[in-house]
């Protein structure tokens, strides 16, 4: 076997491995967060809770200025 063939099949394995890796941190990822049993809230849910127009912002009424 020659070194090109050589260094070929060394980048194909590694890059393989790689998404096997990603894949299987993904699913390790899910299944802590299935774990945790936190309830997910949309920002909407939120807004209604609290009664405003906006959370993370405030309006500059001088914008238009």
């Amino acid at each position: 076997m020659n070194l090109l063939s050589f260094l070929s099949m060394l980048i194909l394995a590694i890059t393989l491995l790689t998404m096997v890796f990603g894949v299987i941190a993904y699913f390790l990822y899910k299944a802590r967060e299935k774990k945790k049993g936190v309830e997910s809230i949309s920002y909407e849910e939120v807004l209604k809770e609290e009664n405003k127009e906006l959370l993370f912002f405030v309006k500059d009424e001088n914008a238009n200025e």
